[in-house]
């Protein structure tokens, strides 16, 4: 989404820069777009700063009742009552991520059965990779 008003179009009415002159204008550019991002705070550090605000109202109310300790009563700690609750209530996907973050999700297993056929043709294309011939061929 670029602001037309900033492009610069060149062409019969304007030459297009010398390599000198777009060199300088894109140095100019970097350097703003680097002001920019470290001015501007990442979405990952504005999550973090809500994470930290205290808990209130009818959430800390909650917290209390839960015996959650002062020093736990945190924004994510009422986050992850609200998912408990859900996950509670039969949620399918609720339940999934509660899992993953207590790092109790089941782990998928693969198994590969390899037979005969399947070695013998594994060895004649690694033997080809190698320049060599393979067995049977």
């Amino acid at each position: 989404m670029a602001n037309e008003q900033n492009l610069k179009r060149y062409g019969k009415e304007k030459p297009a820069p010398t390599s000198e002159e777009a060199k300088k204008a894109g140095s100019k550019g970097g350097k703003a777009s680097a002001e920019a991002r470290a001015e501007a705070k990442t979405t990952r550090e504005i999550a973090k700063m809500l994470d930290s605000l205290a808990v209130t109202g009818k959430n800390k109310e909650v917290l209390e009742q839960l015996g959650v300790p002062d020093d736990d009563q945190t924004q994510q700690t009422v986050r992850l009552v609200a998912l408990h609750k859900k996950a509670m209530t039969g949620d399918v996907a609720a339940i999934k991520l509660w899992l993953e973050i207590t790092g109790e999700a089941p782990t998928a297993k693969v198994s590969v059965e390899v037979n005969d056929d399947t070695r013998e043709a594994y060895e004649k294309a690694a033997a080809a990779i190698k320049g060599k011939k393979g067995k049977g061929s």
